[in-house]
């Protein structure tokens, strides 16, 4: 596997060590891609409380790179190895990460969206009521959704704003403040188009979704996937109430096809090969969990979920559904 273009282009600025190391960390990775070489690291599982460091410093012990300066280097690396799209970890693995706050969004602002960030700092600087802690969680919240999701700031959706949220609020059990400024100054920017509700208070109390918003709350990036699950679940609304057509909408678009596009980057096909199909109903089994240790901290852990089968059959009738319409109306 060749070096990303992006990373051999990319200004060392003090980095030039660091991202060599990250390289050839992930390079002995067994995968196919750069996503599923992290993927098999164990590092994106192992995220709790920012455990995930203690696969790399063992690495790096190993090959004689102790030294505390060549440690910050490969971890520094690992912001501009996420704003180069190197890999996607999940939004769990970046709540917890504990990676440095200011250094995530810079890297971003640098190689991933200047234009954006540039104007996502003039925003929250003319206004006198965001503190410099604000802006810098604002930045921050933004960088975290760009490092799970890809794309640029004007690529957000208020459903990545909703799921940060959720995660946060899952994973720390309390908000960690300026939630409702994160999604304005998102607004404000035109970020989410005109038609989106102008606070998160009114976002959450929405009324009933159409087809189309349950579906782009979970960002869907294949497009002809995504339109296919609209349509679909038009064709199921009259028969369906609407708490059970918003489980349908999570069950296919969350937890079946971004889970494929996040194992899979690019995957674009319903024909899934049996070895994929395989590994994405092994990871449906398990659901992260987040408990309390006896000395008081919260960590998260791998349970089975209960519900495997309740989340598996929709995706099942999803494909049947789909046979059937090929057989009745073949020209859809």
């Amino acid at each position: 596997m060749t070096t990303p273009p992006f990373l051999v282009g990319c200004d060392n600025s003090g980095h030039e060590a660091g991202l060599g190391l990250l390289l050839n960390w992930i390079e002995e990775q067994p995968g196919v891609t750069w996503q599923n070489r992290w993927l098999v690291s164990g590092a994106d599982a192992d995220h709790a409380n920012g455990s995930w460091r203690e696969i790399q410093l063992q690495w790096l012990s190993d090959r004689g790179h102790a030294s505390v300066s060549r440690q910050d280097a490969f971890f520094r690396a690992v912001n501009v190895a996420l704003a180069a799209d190197l890999f996607r970890p999940p939004l769990t693995w970046l709540v917890t990460s504990s990676l440095r706050r200011g250094a995530l969004p810079r890297a971003m602002e640098k190689y991933r969206d200047t234009v954006g960030f540039t104007r996502l700092r003039q925003r929250c600087g003319e206004d006198p009521g965001v503190s410099t802690a604000s802006a810098t969680r604002v930045a921050y919240r933004t960088a975290q959704i760009l490092a799970a999701k890809g794309g640029g700031i004007s690529d957000i959706t208020p459903g990545d704003v909703l799921e940060l949220l959720e995660v946060e609020a899952e994973l720390r059990g309390t908000s960690v403040g300026a939630t409702h400024l994160f999604y304005r100054v998102l607004h404000d920017l035109g970020v989410f188009g005109d038609q989106a509700p102008a606070t998160l208070r009114e976002l959450r109390s929405a009324g009933q979704r159409t087809p189309e918003e349950l579906i782009d709350r979970y960002g869907v990036a294949c497009r002809p996937i995504l339109d296919l699950f609209v349509d679909y679940l038009r064709e199921r609304q009259p028969a369906l109430d609407y708490n059970s057509l918003e489980a349908l909408s999570y069950y296919l678009a969350k937890l079946f096809w971004s889970d494929l596009e996040r194992h899979h980057p690019g995957i674009d096909s319903l024909h899934l090969p049996t070895e994929v199909a395989d590994a994405w109903k092994q990871r449906l089994r398990t659901v992260d969990k987040t408990v309390r240790t006896p000395d008081g901290r919260r960590i998260t852990a791998q349970a089975p979920r209960i519900n495997y089968r309740e989340c598996l059959t929709p995706v099942r009738a999803f494909y049947l559904d789909l046979a059937h319409w090929a057989v009745e109306e073949p020209s859809r």
